[in-house]
C-alpha cells in the first residue's frame, strides 16, 4: 500500500492499459478507460447523482458479524443504507444505472497505522458493466437487483429493490427541509475482495481489503435535504431468491432501533476511483 493515500504524486502518472475478460479481445472500456485511451472523462461534469440515505442504530454484536478480520467497530453501532440513481454518466455515452450501498462504521488495523472509515459489505446494481467492473478492478462486493426509479406519493419518496419481482428492501423519506448544500469529505470506504480458485475449490485466488479513499472527487453538491425514515426489509426463502437470500436474511434480521439521520441530495462530478487501494 502506498504509505498516503491521499498524496496523488504516489501514484503513476500514465495509467496501463486495462483488460477483462474475455481479454483476447483487448483493452476493455469503462470507468477508468474510454475507448480512446488517450482520453479522460470529465469527472466535473459526469455523473448526475441522486441519493437517498438512512441510517440506523442497531445491535453491535449483530452488525460485527459482517466484519472481516482487522475490522472492528466504531464508535455508535450504525448500519447505513443509501439509493443513488446516476445519470448522464460519460463511460456509458450518457446512460446510467442505479444502485443501493449497505455500510458500517469501523476502524480498520491496517499495518501502518489504524483507520477510521466504512465498511461495505454488500451493494446491489442494475446494470452488469458497472458490477464487473468494480468486483474485478475494484473489490467491491457488487451483485444484481432490479432498482426502480424512485416514486413519489405525496410528500413521501419510495425507493424500492428487488429481485425477480420480488421486493427486499423498501426505503420511504418523508418530512423533507432544506439543509444546506454540503455534505463534508468523507471518510474512507473499505471492502473484501474475494475470487474463488478455479479446481482448488474452496480455496481463494485472490482474498484482501480494499480501501476508496476519500479526497480528489470533483462531486460537489447541488441540493440536500434532511428526512424522516422508515425501512422495511422481506426476509427471503430460497425460492424466491435463490442466489442471495442469505445476504437479504442476514441484513432483515438486523434489530434497526432509533435513526440516526436520513435524506435526500443531489450532486454532480466525482472521480473514477483509480485511487483504489489494496491491503495485503
Amino acid at each position: 500500500m502506498t504509505s498516503s493515500f491521499n498524496d496523488p504524486t504516489a501514484r503513476p502518472a500514465v495509467r496501463p492499459t486495462m483488460r477483462r475478460m474475455p481479454a483476447m479481445f483487448g483493452a476493455t472500456s469503462g470507468p477508468r478507460q474510454a475507448p480512446d485511451t488517450s482520453v479522460q472523462y470529465d469527472p466535473a461534469s459526469s455523473p448526475l447523482r441522486l441519493s437517498a440515505y438512512a441510517r440506523f442504530h442497531t445491535d453491535a454484536q449483530a452488525i460485527a458479524r459482517f466484519l472481516p478480520p482487522r475490522f472492528t467497530l466504531r464508535g455508535e453501532a450504525l448500519v447505513a443504507f443509501e439509493f443513488s440513481y446516476l445519470s448522464e454518466i460519460d463511460w456509458l455515452a450518457g446512460r446510467g444505472y442505479n444502485m443501493l450501498s449497505v455500510r458500517v462504521p469501523v476502524l480498520f488495523d491496517s499495518p501502518e497505522r489504524a483507520i477510521d472509515g466504512w465498511f461495505q459489505p454488500v451493494i446491489w446494481e442494475n446494470m452488469t458493466e458497472p458490477i464487473l467492473s468494480g468486483r474485478e478492478e475494484l473489490g467491491w462486493n457488487k451483485i444484481f437487483a432490479e432498482l426502480p426509479p424512485p416514486r413519489r406519493l405525496g410528500e413521501r419518496h419510495i425507493f424500492d429493490a428487488e429481485w425477480q419481482g420480488f421486493r427486499f428492501m423498501r426505503l420511504t423519506l418523508s418530512g423533507l427541509t432544506p439543509l444546506e448544500p454540503a455534505l463534508g469529505a468523507g471518510e474512507p470506504v473499505f471492502h473484501h475482495k474475494y475470487i474463488p480458485a478455479t479446481e482448488a475449490w474452496g480455496q481463494a485466488d485472490v482474498d484482501y481489503i480494499t480501501m476508496t479513499p476519500p479526497g480528489a472527487s470533483m462531486s460537489r453538491v447541488l441540493t440536500h435535504q434532511n428526512a424522516q425514515a422508515t425501512l422495511h426489509m422481506s426476509s427471503p426463502q430460497w425460492e424466491d431468491m435463490p442466489t442471495q437470500h442469505h445476504i437479504v436474511q442476514a441484513l432483515a434480521e438486523l434489530p434497526l432501533g432509533a435513526l440516526h439521520s436520513a435524506g435526500l441530495y443531489t450532486t454532480r462530478g466525482g472521480k473514477d476511483l483509480s485511487d483504489q487501494l489494496r491491503f495485503s
